[in-house]
């Protein structure tokens, strides 16, 4: 009898032990379900508007709460939140002529036995070029050293210095004589440039876009330089396979690489044609139909140069792959910024001045009204030496430390630029 009750005893404590043992499982369970309830909601997307009071979450509204947030003005649901606007950027642009500096120059900017100092001969330049975001020159030149022998096509690099100090950023290379050196010679000058933290665009390695992209405030720009040939001194001197590292102006090349700039992110294209007739005012018809086909590919801004004088201006309206109608500016010939030629036409030159505006949001450039400044190649005397000054014809003290004889030509050279480009003195003074 005992035995039996202790049989009991133990068997209903058991049953309790096992009991309490499923309970706490059970409890287990739904705590763990709970919990997994909990973070399925906390990652859930919000779709409710939400209330912020003192910088603390409120939980999901009810019905009612929702309701009543609806009826308040300006609540927005944050799937609606308006995304940050993109603003629209922009970057000034100011582009001149031709540098060439034969024998007459290199002697003005001697300064004692090895030594030039070209900075004097830009000053009267005054800020046209630096006071753009990005300012352009083609060199006609090489600056390969002495070793290969100065002559017209090969300048001392010092030349660089002082464009830089101008405010130069960005140099073409893209032009008949960059070969006149070798391989060698366009490859030495490229590195001077480089070393004064200058841009060049023009030569690339064979077989490569033409394009070379930078970033202006922002904005993806692509600039293209190419010359319609090779002198026959550079062809002389390099051999065929080595041709290719200069771009040339071949139109459906031009296309494609302006094409394939674009689809690559370029926002804006510049154009840097060395195209034309040398001292021949009017353009061509075919220089104009390239354009236009330039244009239809995706650029923006056209600056050509190689025919030693200035010519018109025109911006012109073309449809683009897109369907879209496209405005781009063209300066067909900015003329000579330096050289030793006295023919009226040669002395004058202009700078192009110009605001390009960004949109990101129509993903589109706008261009502002075209300023052509024009300049003048002064050829003087100071100390029984001959130089050379460039002015800005605008600069009155730059044109007042002329001679009175190389006053009166900068002033006729400032109408031949103004009459070529269409643009009168009253004119200029209201964009300036």
């Amino acid at each position: 009898m005992g035995r039996h009750n202790r049989r009991v005893s133990l068997g209903s404590l058991l049953m309790l032990v096992l009991s309490a043992a499923v309970l706490a499982l059970c409890a287990a369970f739904v705590l763990m379900i709970g919990a997994q309830g909990r973070g399925a909601l906390t990652e859930r997307p919000v779709l409710q508007p939400q209330r912020v009071e003192n910088a603390a979450v409120s939980p999901e509204p009810t019905a009612s709460a929702a309701a009543a947030d609806a009826a308040v003005p300006g609540t927005v649901k944050p799937s609606e939140q308006p995304a940050p606007a993109l603003a629209a950027s922009a970057f000034t642009l100011a582009a001149a002529g031709t540098v060439y500096a034969p024998k007459a120059i290199r002697e003005s900017a001697m300064e004692g036995a090895e030594h030039y100092d070209f900075g004097p001969v830009f000053e009267g330049l005054g800020t046209a070029l630096s006071d753009a975001d990005l300012s352009i020159v083609t060199l006609e030149t090489t600056t390969a050293g002495e070793s290969k022998g100065y002559g017209s096509y090969n300048t001392p690099p010092q030349i660089l210095d002082a464009l830089r100090a101008a405010g130069v950023d960005l140099v073409s290379l893209a032009t008949e004589r960059a070969l006149d050196k070798g391989y060698e010679g366009l490859s030495i000058t490229v590195s001077e440039l480089t070393a004064r933290g200058l841009t060049c665009a023009g030569a690339t390695q064979e077989g490569t876009s033409c394009a070379r992209v930078i970033g202006v405030n922002g904005i993806q720009v692509a600039v293209l330089a190419a010359t319609y040939g090779i002198s026959d001194e550079g062809r002389e001197r390099t051999r065929e396979a080595e041709r290719g590292v200069l771009c040339l102006l071949e139109t459906q090349k031009m296309v494609e690489d302006i094409r394939a700039a674009r689809a690559a992110g370029a926002e804006v294209v510049i154009v840097l044609p060395h195209w034309g007739t040398k001292n021949k005012t009017e353009t061509p018809a075919a220089v104009r139909q390239m354009a236009v086909a330039l244009a239809e590919a995706g650029a923006d801004i056209i600056l050509g140069t190689h025919p030693n004088v200035v010519q018109g201006t025109e911006r012109l309206r073309v449809t683009r792959s897109d369907g879209l109608e496209y405005e781009t500016v063209v300066c067909y010939s900015l003329g000579s910024l330096l050289t030793d030629a006295r023919a009226v036409e040669n002395t004058a030159g202009m700078v192009a001045q110009l605001t390009v505006s960004y949109d990101p949001v129509s993903r589109r450039a706008s261009l502002g009204e075209l300023v052509c400044l024009p300049v003048y190649i002064a050829r003087d005397r100071k100390d029984a030496k001959v130089v050379y000054r460039v002015v800005d014809t605008d600069n009155a003290a730059a044109v007042a430390a002329l001679s009175p004889a190389e006053q009166k030509a900068a002033r006729a050279a400032a109408e031949l630029v103004r009459e070529a480009t269409g643009q009168s003195a009253r004119e200029q003074e209201g964009q300036g």
